[in-house]
C-alpha cells in the first residue's frame, strides 16, 4: 500500500560513504527491501547500484576491484580524470535513466546559482550521479539547463525528505559522516598552521564537515527517520578509499547492533 511504504536513505561521506554497503548486506540478511531509496553523493553512487538491482556481496567486489585512483584526482584543483571514463564505469553497473531501475530512486544536487537543493529522480541518471558526487574542488560540477549542479551534501547529506517525496513513510537512514572531535588538540593547531596544498585540503573538508553536520542535525530534527544507523568508521577520512574493508565493515556492526529496531520497523509495516 502507498502508505505502507519503506524508504532506505543514504548519506554522503566519500569514502566513508562505503559503510552504505556493510549496511545493505545486513538489510538483505534481515530480508528488508526497501520500496524508494534516496541517496546523496556517495550514498547516491551507492543507492542507484542497491536500486539497479546489485547485492551487497557483489559491491563490496565492485569497491574492492576499482581504482578510485585512476578514477579521481583529490588534489586542490583535481577534477573527475576522465568524465567518459566515469560515465563508462557506472554504465557497466546502473541503467541510463531513473525509470529502468528496479526500485524508485531519488539523488540531491545542490545549484550553486540559485543556492537551492535540486532533487533528481527522473530521466538521466548517470548525469545525476555524476551531479550528487561533484565534490566541490575536486570533482567537476555538471550543467543541467539553467543550472549547475554540485555535491548534494552541501545542504542535504541524508535526504529524508527526498524519501518521503517519493512516498515512503517508514524510514531507515544511514549516516556516514558524523563529526568527530579532534582527539588531540595539536592536530586542530595542525590544520591552521600548514600552509602546503595537502594541508589546506585537509583544512576545507574539516570545515565542510562541521558545515554539514551541523546542517544535517537541522534537518534530521525536521525529518527524523524511524531508524538512523550512526556508523563509527574510524580511521577512514572521505578520500581513503583503499580503506573500503573498513568503512564496510562498520556500516556492517551498525547495522547488526540496529538489528532489533530494523525488524520491529519491519514488523510495523506487516
Amino acid at each position: 500500500m502507498q502508505d505502507d511504504k519503506l524508504g532506505l536513505v543514504l548519506g554522503g561521506g566519500g569514502a566513508r560513504g562505503l559503510c552504505h554497503i556493510g549496511v545493505w548486506r545486513v538489510l538483505q540478511e534481515l530480508d528488508i527491501r526497501p520500496d524508494v531509496l534516496a541517496g546523496t553523493s556517495m550514498g547516491g553512487l551507492i543507492g542507484a547500484i542497491i536500486a539497479a538491482g546489485h547485492g551487497a556481496d557483489e559491491m563490496e567486489q565492485i569497491a574492492r576491484d576499482v581504482d578510485w585512483r585512476r578514477m579521481i584526482n583529490w588534489g586542490l584543483t583535481g577534477r573527475l580524470l576522465s568524465g567518459t571514463r566515469f560515465r563508462d564505469w557506472l554504465g557497466r553497473y546502473v541503467p541510463e535513466t531513473f525509470e529502468e531501475l528496479q526500485v524508485p530512486l531519488v539523488l540531491t544536487a545542490t545549484d550553486v546559482v540559485d543556492g537551492r537543493i535540486r532533487y533528481l529522480h527522473t530521466g538521466d541518471l548517470i548525469t545525476a550521479i555524476q551531479a550528487t558526487t561533484a565534490y566541490p574542488g575536486a570533482l567537476e560540477s555538471v550543467s543541467l539547463g539553467e543550472s549547475i549542479l554540485v555535491d548534494g551534501g552541501i545542504l542535504n547529506q541524508i535526504p529524508v525528505d527526498g524519501a518521503r517525496f517519493l512516498g515512503a513513510r517508514r524510514i531507515i537512514a544511514v549516516n556516514a559522516t558524523p563529526l568527530e572531535t579532534l582527539e588531540n588538540p595539536a592536530e586542530a593547531v595542525q590544520l591552521s598552521t600548514r600552509r602546503s596544498a595537502a594541508g589546506a585540503l585537509r583544512e576545507a573538508m574539516r570545515a565542510i564537515d562541521i558545515m554539514q553536520s551541523q546542517l544535517t542535525m537541522v534537518r534530521l530534527s525536521l525529518y527524523q527517520p524511524d531508524v538512523l544507523i550512526d556508523p563509527r568508521i574510524e580511521g577512514v577520512e572521505i578520500t581513503d578509499f583503499h580503506k573500503a574493508a573498513l568503512a564496510i565493515a562498520a556500516g556492517e556492526s551498525a547495522a547488526r547492533d540496529r538489528a532489533d529496531k530494523l525488524r520491529e520497523l519491519t514488523d510495523r509495516r506487516g
